[in-house]
């Protein structure tokens, strides 16, 4: 707790100074707080393409208006259609992006939920299928753009999902759940482990990194993957 409010209240994040000159950039979940703001730097560091991926294209319209406004830059941010609690709109999306797009130099996941209240969305409760499920369907089906990429362009693209340090909270009692039947369990209408879903789904995105890293090292893969805890922010 103590290194919580130190990071929070006393560590002030140095602003991003890359050249994002030529670069195209898809940022989920971007038509408010962190993926906003996200994209707005992207903007200002010279990228040519931004994608505003987002659920509802009408607010993303909002965004894509507001952070032209502030950067005086036009013809820069696009906004995409993305549906993360529907595997078919991620699919969709994902062959959007194989067709249209000539490069892909930063993929930053940050779309997510943090509902508390029970719904399910693909057969399973949906802080799962979006946070989770989706994001690492979009991350794999986004990885062979990202690889053609680095080997046109012989640069080192990046796959980085907006994670938290709050999986470090989750006590994760469905890991306790017969082999097999993990989904299942956190599937399950549980008022109490609801409380805890998020932090879970953050810890899920933690596991699923290292597993990525694992089954291929940084010297096997031609993209930097990676996930960021952006602290507790106004969101």
């Amino acid at each position: 707790m103590l290194g919580f409010i130190k990071s929070q209240f006393f560590a002030t994040l140095p602003k991003p100074t890359t050249d994002c000159t030529g670069k195209t950039i898809i940022v989920t979940g971007s038509n408010t707080g962190l993926g906003k703001e996200a994209a707005r730097h992207f903007v200002q560091l010279g990228a040519s393409t931004v994608i505003l991926a987002v659920r509802s294209t009408e607010k993303g319209e909002a965004a894509k208006k507001d952070i032209e406004s502030t950067t005086g830059k036009r013809n820069v941010v696009q906004v995409w259609s993305l549906d993360m609690s529907s595997y078919k709109s991620v699919q969709d999306f994902a062959a959007r992006v194989e067709k249209e797009l000539s490069r892909l130099d930063i993929a930053l996941l940050n779309a997510g939920i943090a509902t508390g209240k029970y719904v399910l969305a693909e057969q399973d409760e949906s802080t799962i299928t979006v946070n989770v499920v989706s994001t690492f369907l979009l991350s794999l089906l986004l990885l062979p753009k990202l690889k053609e990429t680095a080997a046109k362009f012989n640069i080192r693209p990046n796959l980085t999902i907006t994670s938290s340090e709050v999986h470090f909270w989750s006590t994760f009692r469905e890991k306790s759940a017969p082999e097999g039947k993990l989904f299942e369990k956190m599937s399950e209408d549980n008022p109490e482990t609801m409380q805890n879903r998020y932090e879970l789904s953050k810890l899920l995105e933690v596991f699923a990194i290292r597993a990525m890293a694992d089954i291929k090292s940084a010297s096997q893969i031609p993209v930097t993957i990676n996930t960021v805890n952006p602290g507790l922010c106004h969101s």
